[in-house]
This record gives C-alpha cells, sequence and structure tokens, in this order.
C-alpha cells in the first residue's frame, strides 16, 4: 500500500478522554469496518485510527458525530504534510479557471457532497472585461474538503485545477490582533480632559465629567508583578498562545510566498507569450516586405520595355 493510499485510510481523533484506552477506541471504530492499526499519542486528547479501506473511512465520517465515554469526538481525515491541516469549508482553484464557467465547476464538486457557494471572480484588466485566474468554492461540511484535497490531482477538460484549503486570513488576523498583548496595552484607560476656554466655562457635555487627578504629591505607582506567583498553567497557557502565533504567521508566510511564486510563474508564461507572438509578427512582416518588394520590381521591369518603345520613336 502506497503512502497517498494509506493516508486516505487513516484519521486523527481529537477530544479524547483520559480514561479512553486505545482497546475502547479499536473496538469502536471495527464496527465500521476492519481496523488495521489504532494507537493514542503522546500529546492529551489526541490518536489516531487506519482502517482497511477508504469506504470503511467514508461510512465512518457520514455516521458523525461519534461518542465514546459519554465525550463528543473530533474526526479528520490525514492529508499530505504540505496541505494545511486546519479544517475549512472552502476551497482556493487556481490556474486554468478562464476556460470554466461557475455552472461547471460546481457541476464537477458535486459529486463530493453539498455546495454552498461557487464564484469565479471576474473584472476588468488592462481595459477588458476577464477573469481574474481563480475560484472559491465552499462546502457544507469540512470533510468534503478533505476528500477532495486528498483525491488530487482533478482535471477537467484535459487540464489540471490547482485547488489549495483557502483559510479565512481576515478573521485570524483579527483573532490574533485581538489576543495580542500589544494591541491591548495600546489602549490607553485615561479618557482624555476637555480644554477650558478664556472665561473660564466648562464646554457642554453629555456624559459626565472625568474623575479628578490625583494630587502631583501622591504619585501614581504602578504595582510590579512577580514572577514566582506566575503559576504552572498560566505559563503553559501564554506558552500555547505563543505557540498559536508563530504557526499563524509561518503559515502567512507561506501563503504569501505561494502567491508571490504563483504570480511569477504567471509573469513568466506572459513573457514566453508575448515573445512568440513577436515572433510570429516579425515573421509576418518580413514575409510581407519580401512579398512587397518582389511585386514592385515587377513593376518596374513591366514599365522599362514602354520607355524603350517610346524612346525608338
Amino acid at each position: 500500500m502506497s503512502s497517498t493510499t494509506s493516508l486516505k485510510c487513516q484519521l486523527i481523533v481529537r477530544n479524547l478522554s483520559k480514561r479512553t484506552t486505545t482497546k475502547q477506541l479499536q473496538q469502536y471504530a471495527s464496527r465500521y469496518g476492519s481496523v488495521l492499526d489504532c494507537y493514542l499519542t503522546d500529546t492529551d486528547g489526541e490518536g489516531f485510527i487506519e482502517f482497511n479501506d477508504r469506504m470503511s473511512v467514508d461510512v465512518f465520517m457520514d455516521k458523525r458525530p461519534h461518542s465514546i465515554d459519554e465525550n463528543e469526538l473530533q474526526f479528520q481525515r490525514c492529508l499530505p504534510p504540505t496541505e494545511l491541516q486546519k479544517p475549512v469549508k472552502r476551497i482556493f482553484i487556481r490556474g486554468t479557471v478562464q476556460q470554466l464557467t461557475d455552472s461547471r465547476l460546481a457541476n464537477y464538486f458535486d459529486k463530493y457532497g453539498k455546495l454552498l457557494s461557487c464564484t469565479i471572480p471576474k473584472g476588468k484588466r488592462n481595459n477588458t472585461f476577464t477573469h481574474f485566474g481563480y475560484a472559491f468554492v465552499a462546502f457544507d461540511d469540512e470533510d468534503i474538503v478533505d476528500r477532495i484535497i486528498q483525491d488530487k490531482p482533478h482535471f477537467m477538460d484535459g487540464l489540471e485545477l490547482e485547488i489549495q484549503k483557502a483559510e479565512d486570513l481576515t478573521r485570524s488576523r483579527r483573532a490574533s490582533l485581538s489576543r495580542s498583548p500589544s494591541s491591548r496595552s495600546s489602549r490607553s484607560p485615561i479618557r482624555s480632559i476637555p480644554m477650558m476656554n478664556n472665561n473660564n466655562k466648562r464646554p457642554r457635555r453629555d456624559s459626565p465629567s472625568p474623575p479628578p487627578l490625583p494630587p502631583p504629591s501622591l504619585p501614581l505607582k504602578r504595582p510590579i508583578r512577580n514572577p514566582d506567583e506566575l503559576t504552572i498553567r498560566q505559563l503553559e497557557e501564554e506558552n500555547r498562545r505563543l505557540h498559536e502565533h508563530l504557526m499563524l504567521a509561518k503559515r502567512h508566510y507561506d501563503e504569501d510566498m505561494w502567491k508571490v511564486r504563483r504570480e511569477l510563474e504567471d509573469e513568466r508564461r506572459r513573457y514566453d507569450q508575448l515573445k512568440l507572438e513577436y515572433d510570429y509578427a516579425r515573421r509576418d512582416l518580413a514575409h510581407v516586405t519580401a512579398e512587397f518588394q518582389q511585386k514592385t520590381s515587377a513593376r518596374h521591369l513591366n514599365s522599362n520595355p514602354k520607355r524603350d518603345l517610346s524612346s525608338r520613336r
């Protein structure tokens, strides 16, 4: 069994209870098909299940949700390490999308499951109304996207579709910014005090006036936090949050690099196409020039006998 085939038969299990054992997980999964391997990882609440065939995996995922020890589990298909492991409900298609339509693209992916939307963005580029060269397809379930990624490559009319998971970067960046301490510290808790005019009259305002500042003799002292007061749980939570920020930044960097490389490849293809068209135009110009010279020389030869006859007369 090849590596790609074995990945299609494997599942990742999350949210396992500490009381759940490998034998319990294997017995539960064996109800839906023959289990080749089943084990729990060192990470708390995670494990792996490998079935004998992909049909058993499809049946198992269609019967969701699954619960063991009164605990609802989360399952996801195993994907190649080069793909985005995060569960999403949209795919990003790039390549020969200009030759396709929304309906044809929707009919192709309809065999995997329920579609929510299929969009091929269009607009003006260089004063012409054309496709932007990519498309988005949204589905009802995250497992449908994982199946499509496992079945790569995809072809339509003999042309390969470049498919990747489409992560909502705006929401993830907003969430990371809201969790980051820099964004919270940038907001000053002290409200600005309005300026007084020359007549010592306070301007009208609907909100109550801010509380008076403490006198200079009593300076504000910021409480110093003792590092010993931090518990192990708080340190682990901070470490986990920093790790999430690191993984998110790495994912954004990889996606930006992928987009830059694709754009560079498109520019190279466009350059090669323009160079080919230029060669064709130059050949046509040389051919037309040669024909024009031949016609000009033929007219010159035809006019010479008339001039000889006139000179003889």
